[in-house]
């Protein structure tokens, strides 16, 4: 009787079995982190650990720093007044994430030992709670999607080379032909879409809608926005999730000036020689806008296919400019004497604004604009698609106009 007038009133509140539950979660104020790397950075590097946690802005804010052992060990101590998603740095090389409900543990392969270093998502299991297992499994799905979307982009790009260099044409034709059951960026999301459902009424679904208040799909924008008042609801101590709202709703505005038709946002920044630079010069002819930075696998990836496409339509009126958000000039300036580009570099001077003027968390990401500044579109990698857009945007002389959905390469995230 005592549980049934119980019920009643918690419906009378406008609360669920469910909702009261939630907010009895137990939120540890202390939790322990502990880490070991398995190889250490060259002389001189810094041998030191970052740990930052995310507030729903877009711009975590690192809480504390060690320096590692001699055994490659770190440890930290987190004092909290609830649960969030926390990052660490390691050596800034390896970026792993994970939920702070519980102690947690990891271990990660650290700085590379190849001759050619270049960045690529890798997986790290954190051993941690239920909730955190959330996470565990979100990032190898993005890791796993990012790498087969590399290789079918590799794959496509070298039968077609094969049939060019060869005449023979049966490596291309299976892969245009060949039924597939799906594909690699649809198999991904299916993953996504089943522990969103799995999770929905957890908060460290969170960590999932960081990214995904579309701004181009009103119907993902309007569902991201419910599902974060529903947290909200279940747990109002997630002040997360209402930043979250709050930066989600600011992105879509800005999202909205940069739609096709519009002027490209103005920028000012130095070039390799320290001057300042801006597009103003280019007026008349049509520029791809390469956001880069040395780090990135898929950038320096795309770039020999970028000086094939310059090469072929630059006398065309295309021009190029690589603008990097490297934060080291040193490691931005080795980059560019290893790539050689014979087009303008220009270095953003602040990364956050850079990346929330023109709405990108992931890179490469490229805008074309047509030849009076205009945004014809925007590629998110540099896919077979957006290069064959490319060059019929220059061949045809099209003039920037409203676009439909675009087909994408997964880039790498930040």
């Amino acid at each position: 009787m005592k549980k049934a007038m119980l019920t009643a009133v918690m419906i009378a509140a406008g609360l669920s079995p469910l909702m009261v539950k939630a907010q009895q979660t137990p939120m540890p104020k202390q939790i322990t982190v502990k880490g070991k790397v398995k190889f250490d950075v060259p002389a001189g590097n810094p041998r030191k650990v970052w740990l930052s946690r995310e507030n729903g802005t877009g711009k975590p804010q690192v809480v504390d720093s060690v320096e590692m052992g001699q055994d490659l060990t770190y440890s930290f101590r987190i004092k909290q007044d609830h649960p969030g998603i926390y990052k660490l740095n390691i050596m800034y090389w390896d970026h792993i994430t994970f939920w702070s409900d519980a102690d947690v543990s990891v271990s990660s392969r650290g700085y590379d030992t190849a001759k050619m270093k270049i960045k690529i998502p890798h997986f790290y299991y954190v051993q941690g709670s239920r909730d955190n297992d959330f996470i565990n499994q979100m990032e190898l799905n993005s890791t796993n999607g990012y790498l087969r979307s590399v290789e079918d982009y590799n794959q496509e790009y070298y039968a077609k080379e094969h049939k060019q260099k060869t005449g023979d044409s049966a490596w291309i034709t299976y892969l245009n032909t060949r039924p597939r059951y799906n594909k690699g960026s649809d198999d991904a999301q299916q993953r996504r879409d089943l522990l969103m459902k799995m999770y929905k009424d957890r908060p460290v679904l969170i960590y999932a809608l960081r990214y995904a208040g579309s701004p181009d799909d009103t119907s993902a924008y309007n569902s991201t926005l419910a599902q974060l008042d529903r947290l909200l609801k279940l747990y109002p101590w997630l002040t997360e999730a209402k930043n979250l709202k709050t930066t989600i709703t600011n992105n879509r505005l800005q999202a909205m000036k940069l739609k096709p038709g519009q002027m490209a946002p103005s920028i000012s920044y130095p070039d390799d020689m320290g001057k300042l630079q801006n597009l103003e010069k280019y007026k008349g002819k049509y520029v791809l806008i390469d956001f880069w930075a040395s780090w990135c696998g898929p950038c320096r990836q795309a770039i020999p296919k970028v000086k094939e496409l310059y090469a072929q339509y630059k006398d065309k009126g295309l021009e190029v400019v690589s603008i990097s958000i490297d934060t080291d000039k040193k490691a931005w300036a080795r980059a560019m004497a290893d790539e050689k580009m014979p087009w303008e570099q220009m270095l953003s001077d602040n990364k956050d604004k850079t990346m929330e003027d023109f709405q990108f968390s992931g890179i490469p990401t490229l805008y074309l604009l047509d030849r009076e500044g205009k945004i014809v579109t925007k590629y998110t990698g540099y896919s077979p698609e957006a290069e064959a857009g490319i060059k019929e945007a220059v061949d045809k002389g099209v003039a920037a106009k409203p676009a439909g959905e675009r087909k994408v390469m997964q880039a790498m995230s930040m």
